[in-house]
């Protein structure tokens, strides 16, 4: 099999536009069904937690175990990407990932109550295991296949597709259930998704453009990842994507059961609202990209690109949020839901752009990294907003919320971009 003609773009080699964004496009559709499945469970969880017996803080310690998971695989699946390629290991995790979705209809074969808990919890484990390997593997392409002035654009069209599947799943999956008659008819049919998706990408798709499936991927250097360690750009990174992961954490967890246990909503109008911060999200991760790719084009500042964008993305969010604990009407509640997501997204692919400039050749050991610290904070997020709201103290996580996207804010400006950690 012949290699992949390259061509080279500021400095960069990388493949001609068609084959590049046949990767961009593949690339895309993952991050839709990854949130397909995570943000359909939500909405699944809605319809099962009474007859199993699970309550607003039970649903937090599933949350919470799909979070450690996540985060604590990140990393191991970064490094493997980076060593062995994403080719072989995105089968692995997507197909991990799609069984442990279907597997959730068992899920009423266990006595209501402790048994049915657990074994929940063992799944969220598992589901959360193996979706770790996702956008690691994502930077990972980024990195290896688009050029530094496309990556945050490229960024953007990920995470603009992630939010299409946030939005998508909770109406997806309502449907389902209505035309199919059970929840778990939906859940089979969204995890099968996920093997379309294997069957389409695996044929075609080369770690590197110039590869063939005969030529091992280059092993990162030992050094670069101790210079990561010592970075302080790299720590700032990894804080600010914590902060992002901790208050954004709620829009795919709690907010479906927060609509309508804490403001009473009806499923309908909880539906609609859960949906919608998601939709004003696939503007946000587009434009979020764009508007970086164009500053730096504009300044040759890659650092300025990143951080405006991001840090001003941050702040938004922070101002929304608080806002929500003086709102009651629902229209002005779902106003300011979506405009906290838009700020939360808007800082998402220069987030994702700047840990490829910054990691370089360990774009998904960096990536890893971030998104470690990130689903963390979410598990954390998760039992303390969880466990606040059951406690009727509602408007305590909000505020929590926004002090945490302040301080993330902050962090932008320790990030420095001008010297990649690793080249």
């Amino acid at each position: 099999m012949r290699s992949m003609a390259v061509i080279e773009i500021d400095g960069t080699k990388v493949a001609p536009n068609g084959g590049r964004y046949r990767v961009l496009a593949a690339a895309c559709g993952l991050a839709v069904i990854t949130y397909i499945h995570r943000v359909g469970f939500a909405t699944a969880a809605a319809e099962f937690k009474g007859p199993l017996g699970l309550d607003q803080r039970q649903l937090s310690y599933l949350m919470a175990a799909f979070m450690l998971a996540y985060g604590g695989f990140e990393i191991p699946w970064g490094w493997l990407g980076d060593r062995f390629g994403v080719r072989n290991l995105l089968v692995v995790v997507v197909l991990g990932g799609s069984l442990a979705t279907a597997a959730l209809c068992l899920s009423t074969a266990f006595p209501a109550g402790a048994m049915a808990l657990g074994y929940l919890l063992a799944l969220r484990f598992l589901f959360g295991m193996f979706q770790a390997g996702t956008f690691p593997s994502i930077s990972r392409m980024t990195a290896d296949w688009m050029p530094g002035t496309e990556r945050g654009a490229a960024q953007g069209l990920v995470w603009t597709a992630s939010r299409l599947g946030g939005a998508l799943s909770p109406l997806l999956v309502v449907q389902l259930t209505l035309h199919l008659g059970s929840w778990q008819a939906a859940i089979v049919v969204i995890s099968l998704l996920g093997g379309v998706w294997c069957l389409a990408f695996w044929p075609w798709f080369r770690n590197r453009p110039t590869t063939t499936m005969e030529v091992n991927v280059p092993q990162p250097d030992r050094l670069g990842a101790g210079r990561m360690v010592r970075s302080g750009s790299v720590w700032a990174l990894c804080l600010m994507y914590g902060c992002l992961g901790y208050s954004g954490n709620f829009f795919l967890t709690l907010l479906p059961d927060y609509l309508r246990t804490n403001r009473g909503l009806s499923p309908g109008t909880a539906q609609w609202l859960s949906s919608l911060p998601f939709a004003c999200g696939v503007i946000a991760c587009f434009a979020g990209g764009a508007i970086s790719d164009a500053i730096i084009r504009c300044t040759g500042d890659r650092t300025r690109g990143r951080r405006l964008v991001g840090a001003a993305g941050m702040a938004l969010a922070a101002s929304a949020i608080l806002a929500t604990i003086w709102v009651r009407d629902t229209r002005a509640l779902g106003f300011l839901l979506c405009l906290t997501f838009f700020g939360n997204d808007l800082a998402m692919a220069p987030a994702w752009s700047a840990a490829a400039d910054l990691g370089g050749r360990l774009a998904g050991t960096l990536g890893g990294a971030m998104n470690m610290l990130a689903n963390l904070s979410s598990a954390v997020a998760s039992l303390l907003s969880g466990y606040l709201l059951h406690k009727g103290h509602v408007q305590v996580p909000f505020v929590v919320f926004a002090v945490v996207y302040a301080a993330g804010a902050l962090c932008w400006f320790r990030i420095d971009l001008d010297r990649p950690v690793v080249g």
